[in-house]
């Protein structure tokens, strides 16, 4: 007889005991792994949900996001959007090369930081 099938621990042979730790440990993993896909899931609806889909093209003019803060003025008084820019060229479906001004240098940014530009008509006012 094996040793495993001698040794008696509360009246349940040991290979009985490891086979049902077994069990319960592969069912644990299995619950787990089906709750990890269930929050994926959710947490890429949830970011879908907001996400924007911008398309720009050459010439376009958008703003661009820059939370840079400068002193001696107070955070909250201060543009976080600078612009507008002129879309130069679209390097990739993320990543854009922006410039300010023709005599500027291009920048190259992603597409999360950038924003359609509106020009708004303040002579009305």
């Amino acid at each position: 007889m094996p040793c495993a099938t001698v040794h008696r621990l509360g009246g349940v042979l040991v290979t009985d005991r490891q086979t049902d730790t077994e069990a319960r440990l592969e069912s644990a993993q299995a619950s787990a792994g089906e709750q990890v896909e269930l929050a994926r899931k959710r947490m890429k609806t949830r970011y879908d949900s907001r996400a924007k889909d911008h398309h720009f093209k050459e010439g376009d003019l958008v703003w661009m996001h820059n939370p840079k803060r400068r002193r001696g003025l107070s955070p909250k008084l201060q543009q976080n959007w600078e612009g507008p820019y002129t879309v130069v060229k679209k390097l990739n479906d993320v990543v854009y090369r922006v410039q300010r001004s023709p005599n500027a240098k291009p920048k190259v940014i992603h597409i999360n930081l950038l924003a359609p530009y509106r020009a708004t008509d303040h002579s009305s006012m």
